[in-house]
């Protein structure tokens, strides 16, 4: 069966208060102040105040914070590389 409307990939932060996530990824934690989630070989890092989840789906995730104070975004390692800094 194929989708009405297929959902590309999108990563974005909207008004420093909030991050839209559409396509598939993975939640690896979250706690009041620091969410850890993967999406497509990337790790993102978000640290702030009060991180939570306003829309979580399979396929969409939104995530709000009241003040963000870091945001990185990673490309995750084959085993045995190692990040040039």
């Amino acid at each position: 069966m194929r989708k009405l409307f297929e959902m590309g990939s999108l990563i974005s932060v909207e008004e420093l208060t909030s991050l839209k996530i559409l396509g598939g990824y993975e939640l690896v934690i979250i706690s009041q102040g620091f969410a850890k989630i993967r999406k497509e070989g990337y790790v993102i890092h978000i640290k702030g105040t009060d991180i939570h989840f306003d829309m979580l789906m399979e396929q969409s995730a939104l995530l709000s914070f009241t003040e963000l104070h870091e945001l990185r975004i990673i490309k995750e390692l084959k085993e045995g590389e190692v990040h040039e800094t």
